[in-house]
């Protein structure tokens, strides 16, 4: 007989997690299930870069992230700071003072976008000052826009206290690999995993990168697409980034500096002869325990790929990021012949939409919710995104900022007025 479930949560990510805790613990959802291929908090989850941030260029997503520091902030309460939450900054350089960094007003005001709010960020244009703070900047640095409320957390130690005390309210987890979900004669539906199969009255899709195929699957079309993410960590035996050092990243495009020499080769190669135009801003820097940096770049944003379960390193990476860092960080430049060892190099998924917002509450085929598209924002959003999932499930009230992220929004003559009107999608 085929065991069946309220709600099947499909991904084990933190996403998928948070939903399932906020369903558990909040709503006291019975019935409930997770299931996931791998070990809960793989894949994309344990490539996260672990910060969180509250400024975003359009208010729903300056709200969203909000809600969802406060909502980290109660679990602290709760359960002590069980997952190192740490508020360091984020720190956003520039070499122009006019840039602005993620644009918040369009050239006609359009509504959606956010005027600029000293309680969320601070600019400093004085070079002298900029210099004295953070002597290891280039002196080139025009401009640095500081965060405060933003830092680190651990995001193991989040999603494994979601996940435990979700499952002290009786969720159920099992490990197997979905090979399919159809629809029962009697409107839900039943899901294939591994050589057994469950039934259930809803399903969440929170596989991450791999959600637009299964909502696919029942007749739901996303408009969802996935870009390699990757970071590696090195050493950092000169002490070229200070350890006390925020989350730093570069809001410039990039251009990197190579020889004569290796120009000229390049530009010979069609395949690397991209390296020569300007890469997209979004560089980071991030000092680590034990004398190490990490180093993340999306500068292939807009290679879309069919996901996998394994991502290939690029042995090419380090370099052309170390490369790009040194604009930011010169003293960077001491390890461009010779990097440091052991480097260690890991990559995820970005799965997005065109406008760089998620994907959250019921699509047309009812009892079928997803969660996706958390390009780069999955780790500091997830108990947002769980608590809104939740809400959507059970039917309680909704935040302001749900109508942004439902899958029907491009029906919304309002929420596509407000897409149309952004000059910056926020993503790093």
């Amino acid at each position: 007989m085929e065991n069946h479930y309220q709600t099947i949560v499909c991904g084990a990510g933190v996403a998928g997690v948070s939903a399932a805790y906020y369903l558990a613990v909040r709503y006291g959802h019975s019935d409930l299930l997770i299931v996931d291929g791998r070990q809960p908090l793989s894949l994309t989850t344990a490539k996260s870069g672990e910060n969180y941030r509250d400024y975003w260029p359009q208010s729903c997503m300056t709200d969203f992230a909000s809600a969802s520091i406060d909502l980290m902030t109660e679990l602290i309460k709760e359960h002590g700071d069980v997952f190192d939450m740490r508020e360091s900054g984020y720190l956003f350089v520039s070499r122009e003072a006019g840039r602005d960094i993620f644009p918040v007003v369009s050239d006609d005001d359009s509504p959606g976008d956010r005027a600029n709010d000293s309680q969320t960020f601070n600019r400093l244009l004085d070079r002298n000052e900029i210099r004295r703070r953070w002597p290891h900047l280039s002196h080139e640095t025009e401009q640095v826009v500081s965060i405060p409320r933003a830092g680190t957390i651990d995001v193991q130690a989040l999603g494994n206290l979601l996940l435990s005390e979700a499952r002290r309210h009786d969720l159920n987890l099992r490990k197997g690999t979905v090979n399919s979900i159809t629809r029962t004669p009697e409107g839900g539906f039943r899901l294939s995993i591994d050589e057994r199969s469950v039934t259930a009255d809803n399903v969440v899709l929170a596989s991450g990168p791999f959600v637009a195929p299964m909502a696919s699957s029942l007749g739901v079309e996303l408009p969802l697409y996935n870009v390699v993410q990757r970071k590696f960590f090195v050493p950092d035996p000169r002490g070229v980034v200070p350890a006390g050092m925020p989350f730093t990243i570069c809001a410039d495009p990039v251009t990197l500096g190579f020889e004569d020499e290796e120009s000229a080769a390049l530009q010979e190669d069609p395949a690397l002869r991209w390296l020569l135009e300007p890469l997209p801003a979004g560089l980071h820097i991030k000092p680590e325990p034990g004398g190490l940096i990490k180093i993340g770049w999306a500068f292939n944003r807009t290679r879309e790929i069919d996901a996998q379960w394994e991502i290939a390193n690029d042995p090419n990476f380090p370099n052309i990021a170390i490369r790009g860092a040194m604009q930011m960080l010169p003293g960077l430049e001491t390890y461009v012949e010779s990097l440091p060892t052991p480097v260690t190099q890991y990559g995820g998924y970005y799965t997005r939409t065109e406008e760089n917002w998620p994907m959250i509450g019921p699509t047309q085929c009812p009892g079928l919710y997803v969660v996706a598209g958390l390009s780069g924002f999955g780790t500091m959003t997830a108990c947002a995104v769980g608590d809104l999932l939740a809400r959507h499930v059970v039917g309680d009230s909704l935040p302001s900022y749900a109508r942004n992220f439902h899958p029907d929004r491009y029906s919304d003559p309002t929420v596509v007025l407000e897409i149309n009107a952004m000059v910056s999608d926020g993503q790093l």
